[in-house]
């Protein structure tokens, strides 16, 4: 009897811990993206969690750094500009106070109303571009659409920004995605495509999952300290860890 006994309470206490941590892990659901790419209604609830819970856009674009990016890309002109996925983020508006014609589009509805609604600061457009980079004559525009329809916002555009994008798409669908980047690009465009690597721990090297497809899609690759090449797409790569 005590040996069932035991086995009883070890068993009971396992199963309090299973569903302890189903529900620590149910409480998170929230926090990470949802694996839909095609349906804007999961990434309304996303968004709307995000902002629910205190996470809006300086936590979003705490790695855009568009005055370095503009200084990279200056020799080329870039006028048009596609921010592919950009949900939340700010960095259609300061492209937009550089001077330049912006273009966000994704799938979300809400995210897209969100975006529209923000009004820079002058310390924001500071943080985004660096001092003085403001320049007069910039537009925006936010659209909602599926980045593998043709018809949504189809271009071309000089640059074409798509931050931890392409990386949610399933491993079957990512050339297909990087295609339909690169149909949107004029034939001089430059693709900056930033992965986020949360799982990375070294010694192991962080994963841009796009790299791969970079060379078989026709771009050549930035390399940081490298000029820009004088022709030809190109892409930047981007990667960040945590």
């Amino acid at each position: 009897m005590p040996r069932f006994l035991d086995w009883l309470f070890r068993s009971s206490a396992e199963r309090v811990q299973q569903r302890l941590a189903a529900a620590r892990a149910d409480d998170m659901d929230w926090f990470f993206p949802p694996a839909e790419v095609h349906a804007g209604e999961p990434w309304d609830r996303y968004w709307r969690a995000q902002l629910e819970h205190g996470i809006g856009p300086p936590l979003h674009d705490m790695f855009c750094n568009a005055g370095a990016l503009l200084d990279l890309l200056e020799p080329r002109g870039p006028r048009t500009v596609l921010c592919a996925g950009s949900g939340i983020s700010q960095e259609p508006h300061a492209l937009a106070a550089a001077g330049l014609h912006v273009t966000a589009l994704d799938i979300s509805p809400f995210a897209m109303r969100f975006a529209a609604q923000a009004v820079l600061t002058g310390d924001e457009h500071e943080r985004f571009l660096g001092r003085n980079r403001t320049r007069p004559g910039g537009t925006v525009r936010f659209e909602v659409g599926d980045l593998l329809d043709p018809k949504a916002c189809p271009g071309p555009f000089d640059l074409v920004i798509e931050r931890r994008t392409l990386q949610l798409f399933p491993e079957s669908e990512r050339a297909e995605a990087l295609s339909a980047v690169a149909a949107r690009l004029s034939e001089r465009g430059i693709l900056l495509t930033h992965c986020h690597d949360g799982r990375w721990r070294p010694p192991a090297a962080p994963r841009h999952v796009i790299d791969p497809l970079l060379g078989p899609a026709g771009f050549g690759r930035i390399r940081h300290g490298v000029p820009l090449p004088s022709d030809g797409r190109a892409a930047i790569v981007s990667i960040s860890t945590g």
